[in-house]
């Protein structure tokens, strides 16, 4: 909990939050609490003529019906982006049946006029999630997509408005799932109201009854049903994903929904007449929904250990070891084809498949991070925590792993190219705090194990941190999704690593890395918004300012200690090194 000055208000993060983590490091706080009160006092006394949140928020609606239909654009351009939405499988969530919307689509351009305003902005919302699928991907970038956007978002939300959608109804859920998709993405920043609108979302499916098993109510049709279980499945997800990113606590608990799983089932096994459903496909079959299948078994786990780490009380660690063996069984649990392998051993498995692997494990890792991350603390080192020290550590490395692959297999000549939609998503503000989540850890343990006898980083482990870091800043920097965020904490972590800003546009040079005072100090004391600029180089002769001593990590049997002149000497970029290119050596 921090208090802004000048009477502005509080704010908060849980104790998981990547910004928390940086709290930890007291150059950092310091420096960061001069420049956010002179931030906040300069944004204060100006009302923001563009407000940055969700518009629905927000905007005031002027329009009308006739306005709606009116900024339609002539069906061979709609028939295009409809193309690309439902061809983006995997991509945007399955919660649409093709053949019973595409059916409505016909009606639709028979008589415009008849169609409810909810329906028109239904299909103005999959307009803009696929133009911006569309930007994702676009080489080069069309200039007109940006405005196309803009348009495609301000009808979605009039239509919204002008239907009352507070009241519910068909079709609202569907739209404001995609209208959220389409905030979420074009968000730079952590952003309250996306978390406020998932809350209206919620709200409204709890009012209509999502939250329970469709087959326990006769009048609804098994089509009906399952489409409602598809709705809900993501609702669930989205909540765990946007309260994870903001570190609080979710608004759905497990205990207040027995909706059943989705079928894993094409769309062409049932539709609108189907009178039973047929089973389920076998999970060695990719549907529309299996990804979101395999990513509610990851998101249950959310749920229990989100309740944890917010939780006020103490947890026994017995139970924290509890919830690592159930999450070990989570992902085991995951179907075959999304059980992460090696790239050298996926070079048969479609580009989309790899990501969404990705996407699995980056969120394994932040679960793994949010059970072990208090024990890196100097009060836990006692022999029986070093397993989540280790735990902790490795995620941690595995996150920046992760991006470091993703980053590059995405450019023109990658294995990931033909999903380099990934590239863009994965830099958005959710997936984003996962990334800065490994980096504060990292950093943190680094202060540790230069500052405390106690506390360990071994050679190569050392080495492996030296150069991740070394290679995040510039990705960073050469992002097309530079925020505020990721400008403000790259600015603040370079002070930590000794890292001082030269002219305008001039790369980074190293100095003496800073020695921190305040160490001890607990994970769970800050509420940090956020990284500055990124940096064009991270030199290595400045990564490490003074050797790491101790006791190694479980990977070593002997003490070791590892200088920037010792890290230099490695070529680290190389397979034969045992650095991150060597991907088929990389077994999260």
């Amino acid at each position: 909990m921090r208090l802004h000055p000048h009477g502005i208000g509080a704010s908060y993060v849980g104790s998981v939050h990547w910004a928390a983590v940086l709290e930890s490091i007291s150059e950092l706080r310091d420096h960061y609490e001069e420049e956010e009160e002179a931030r906040m006092l300069a944004t204060s006394d100006h009302v923001l003529l563009q407000c940055p949140g969700p518009r629905l928020l927000y905007e005031p609606v002027q329009a009308t019906k006739a306005h709606l239909l009116a900024s339609i654009p002539a069906r061979p351009v709609v028939d295009r982006m409809v193309a690309r939405y439902f061809n983006a499988q995997g991509v945007v969530p399955g919660i649409l049946h093709s053949g019973h919307f595409l059916r409505e689509y016909q009606k639709f351009w028979q008589e415009p006029a008849v169609m409810p305003c909810i329906w028109i902005g239904l299909l103005f919302s999959v307009m803009c999630v696929a133009t911006l699928y569309q930007q994702s991907i676009e080489d080069p970038a069309d200039p007109e997509t940006p405005e196309r956007v803009r348009v495609f978002r301000e009808q979605t939300l009039h239509s919204l408005v002008l239907s009352q959608y507070t009241r519910g109804g068909e079709y609202v859920l569907e739209t404001m799932i995609n209208y959220l998709i389409c905030e979420s993405f074009m968000s730079q920043d952590t952003e309250i109201g996306l978390w406020l609108v998932q809350g209206i979302i919620v709200q409204l499916a709890l009012s209509q009854g999502y939250h329970r098993d469709p087959q326990k109510f006769p009048s609804i049709s098994p089509f009906a049903g399952e489409m409602r279980r598809r709705v809900w499945a993501i609702i669930v997800q989205m909540d765990l994903r946007l309260s994870s990113q903001m570190a609080l606590p979710c608004v759905l608990k497990l205990q207040q929904y027995d909706t059943a799983e989705p079928r894993n089932l094409l769309d062409t096994d049932f539709d609108d007449a189907t009178v039973e459903l047929p089973p389920s496909r076998p999970e060695t079959e990719v549907t529309p929904v299996l990804y979101s299948l395999a990513k509610g078994r990851i998101d249950k786990m959310t749920g229990l250990v989100n309740d944890v780490v917010n939780d006020t009380q103490e947890h026994p660690y017995t139970e924290i070891m509890e919830l690592d063996r159930k999450l070990q069984e989570a992902e085991a649990s995951l179907p075959p084809i999304f059980r992460w392998q090696p790239l050298s051993q996926s070079f048969m498995v479609a580009p989309q498949i790899v990501m969404h692997r990705v996407l699995l494990q980056l969120a394994i890792q932040r679960l793994t991070i949010w059970l072990h991350r208090k024990y890196l603390a100097p009060p836990y080192t006692q022999p029986r925590y070093q397993y989540s020290r280790n735990a902790c550590v490795q995620a941690a490395i595995k996150i920046l792993e992760f991006q470091q692959i993703v980053l590059e297999e995405t450019q023109g000549d990658g294995l990931l190219y033909s999903a380099r939609w990934a590239r863009w998503m994965l830099l958005s503000s959710r997936p984003r705090a996962v990334f800065l989540l490994g980096v504060s850890i990292l950093c943190y343990y680094i202060q540790l194990a230069k500052s405390r006898p106690d506390v360990s980083l071994d050679q190569g482990t050392g080495a492996k941190i030296h150069n991740l870091l070394r290679n995040a800043y510039p990705l960073w920097l050469h992002s097309t999704t530079v925020s505020r965020e990721a400008r403000r904490a790259i600015d603040h972590l370079s002070l930590m690593l000794g890292l001082q800003e030269q002219e305008s546009g001039t790369p980074f040079t190293g100095s003496a890395t800073a020695t921190p005072q305040d160490t001890e100090m607990s994970l769970d004391q800050f509420t940090w918004d956020a990284f500055e600029e990124c940096i064009a180089n991270f030199p290595a002769s400045t990564a490490f300012g003074s050797e790491f001593m101790g006791p190694s990590l479980p990977s070593s049997s002997s003490a070791t200690s590892i200088s920037t002149a010792d890290l230099l000497s490695m070529n680290l970029n190389t397979p034969e090194s045992g650095g991150w290119m060597d991907r088929g050596a990389f077994k999260p």
